[in-house]
C-alpha cells in the first residue's frame, strides 16, 4: 500500500492513501485533491502520477518548486522513504508492496532495523530561490496599544487646538 505521509508546518501530520488513484493532484488551490492551505504553495503545485503501481511526482510550473530527497525536480518516480517538498511542505511518500518485495528478501529479515520508515527534521530550511509570490496578500495584524496611543494622541492635540481659539474668541469679545 503506497501513502504519504504530508508535514504542513504548525499542523498536525496528514497521512493519505494513494493506492486505487490514477493521479492525485496537490496545491493550495480548492480544486486539488490534496489542498494544503501554506504560503509556499502554488494554487496547483504538483501531481504525484500511479503508473502501474508506480508512482511518480510532477511539479506543475509552481512558484517555489518540488524537490525529492534534496534535488529541483520536474518529474521524478519515487520509492519507498523518499522525501518530497513542496515549496517549504514536507512530505514522505511511503510504499509497503516496494519495501516487502525485495528489500531483505535475501535474509529471511523485513529489511527494516527500526521502527522508523524516515525522520523528519526539527527545523526546515527554505530551498535556495524560495520566494512567496503569492497574489494573496498576507494580513499584518496591527499592534492595538499603537493604535489607541495615536488616537489619544490625535484628541489631545485637537482639544488643545480647541482651546487656544477659544481663548482666542473670549479675548476678543
Amino acid at each position: 500500500m503506497a501513502t504519504i505521509t504530508i508535514y504542513v508546518p504548525d499542523q498536525d501530520p496528514i497521512e493519505l492513501a494513494l493506492d486505487g488513484y490514477e493521479q492525485v493532484s496537490i496545491g493550495r488551490g480548492p480544486d486539488n485533491d490534496i489542498v494544503l492551505d501554506h504560503v509556499s504553495m502554488s494554487g496547483t503545485h504538483a501531481m504525484i502520477h500511479n503508473v502501474g503501481g508506480n508512482f511518480q511526482v510532477q511539479d506543475l510550473g509552481s512558484t517555489n518548486g518540488t524537490y525529492v530527497n534534496g534535488s529541483a525536480v520536474t518529474e521524478a518516480a519515487l520509492a519507498n522513504g523518499y522525501r518530497i517538498q513542496f515549496g517549504s511542505v514536507e512530505a514522505v511518500f511511503h510504499d509497503e508492496t516496494e519495501a516487502g518485495s525485495d528489500f531483505g528478501a535475501s535474509s529471511g529479515g523485513s529489511g527494516f532495523t527500526s521502527g522508523h520508515v524516515a525522520e523528519i527534521a526539527e527545523v526546515s530550511n527554505r530551498p535556495s530561490g524560495y520566494a512567496d509570490l503569492s497574489p494573496i496578500e498576507k494580513v499584518v495584524k496591527k499592534n492595538p496599544l499603537g493604535q489607541i496611543a495615536t488616537l489619544v494622541g490625535v484628541v489631545a492635540i485637537l482639544a488643545a487646538i480647541a482651546l487656544i481659539a477659544l481663548s482666542a474668541i473670549m479675548k476678543a469679545g
